[in-house]
Parts: C-alpha cells; structure tokens; sequence
C-alpha cells in the first residue's frame, strides 16, 4: 500500500465517506447503482419525502457524486463516474452478503 499516495487523496476519500454517512444518501446511490431515476421515484423506493430528498441530491450534485437531467416537469438522477459506484458495491458486499440483508435492502448489484 502507498501510503505516501493515500495521503495525497484523503481528504477527497474522506469527503466520500463523509458524504456516504448518511443512511438516505447511501439509500440513495444503492438505488442509482441500478440506474437512473427520478425524485418522485427515489421518494418511493426509499420512502423518504420529496423535500429532504431533493436536499440530499442537492448536495451529492455539489459533490459531483450524482448529474441530473430535466425532460419537461421530471428531474433525473444517475450516479457521476466508477468510484461511487464501487464504494457501493463494496459496502453492499461487506454489510449485506448473503444471509444477511432483508430482501430488497441495500440491493446495489
């Protein structure tokens, strides 16, 4: 391990986790590691409300974790570049191996 290298990128290592150590934004980028969604969409699947979700997206946007397109009144949402996308998949194989998640829970293959 490179530790002279980590050192160069922990502050941006430590912003992603910091930014996955919430259990809705993690929610979230579970369910945008299936695909695209919308808000009203995400707001189902992860049964939390529009507006705490919209500020959730908001700051994953300013991140540059999440992008976001608009057709006509629907905003979209997909995850922006691999590195997200394997924190996730990492952390569902660690937390929710087998056995051990409820079905459906923290799915993120």
């Amino acid at each position: 391990m490179d530790l002279e290298l980590m050192r160069e990128n922990a502050a941006e290592a430590a912003g992603l986790m910091k930014l996955l150590g919430h259990p809705h934004r993690m929610m979230i980028l579970c369910e945008l590691k299936q695909g695209e969604c919308s808000v009203s969409e995400l707001s189902e699947k992860i049964d939390i409300p529009q507006s705490p979700l919209s500020q959730h997206l908001a700051r994953m946007r300013h991140e540059g974790v999440v992008t976001s397109r608009r057709e006509a009144q629907t905003v979209y949402y997909s995850l922006l570049g691999e590195e997200v996308g394997a924190v996730v998949t990492l952390l569902y194989e660690l937390y929710c191996s087998e056995g051990e998640c409820t079905e459906g829970e923290g799915e993120a293959s």
